[in-house]
């Protein structure tokens, strides 16, 4: 083997090591230790190299959106070795009913991996926060997320209260006209 990367560690007649740093893909493959004696010895060991995952981005949303209005929010990474695994959570609480598309670059033998989550906008959703976990073996259990948070505007809801549910002839009553909606 020719390459700067690779390290010879050890040899003696009872052991050669090598190292070999800033691992790529292209290293993946079978390794064969030859002992020159008659007949020669070798002995084989295939390396597989795991593509770790690239950090997700969500797409697809644009604020503000009108509630009632249909929400397609696209999370994509790029580069797993085996095909990474994504997750939708909507305020900590996941979100099963999601689209699921996995894309093999012959190439490089890496995939990109995308989930959609497609929803109708609705005031309950102001200001929860949309994340997508991007889980993968290479990353020691320790996911990549990306999140965004919503923003929903909805018609106001008005109503009128009195100071007196009963008021009798003669007395005050302070009648107060609220309303809630986004924006103010």
């Amino acid at each position: 083997l020719r390459d700067n990367r690779i390290e010879l560690v050890r040899a003696s007649w009872h052991e050669l090591s090598i190292s070999v740093s800033d691992v790529s893909l292209s290293d993946e493959g079978q390794y064969t230790c030859s002992l020159f004696t008659m007949p020669v010895k070798t002995s084989k060991a295939f390396l597989t190299v795991l593509g770790v995952p690239e950090k997700p981005q969500i797409t697809g949303f644009t604020s503000p959106v009108m509630e009632g209005e249909r929400m397609q929010l696209t999370c994509k990474t790029s580069g797993s070795k085996p095909a990474a695994d994504i997750r939708w959570f909507k305020n900590d609480k996941e979100v099963k009913d999601v689209k699921y598309l996995k894309e093999e670059d012959t190439v490089r033998k890496t995939f990109t991996v995308s989930s959609t989550l497609d929803f109708l906008a609705d005031r309950s959703d102001d200001g929860a926060v949309v994340s997508c976990r991007v889980d993968h073996e290479s990353l020691n259990s320790t996911p990549q997320i990306a999140m965004q948070v919503l923003e929903i505007h909805y018609t106001p809801l008005v109503k009128i209260i009195s100071s007196n549910s009963w008021p009798e002839e003669g007395q005050s009553i302070i009648l107060t006209c609220e309303s809630k909606g986004k924006p103010v």
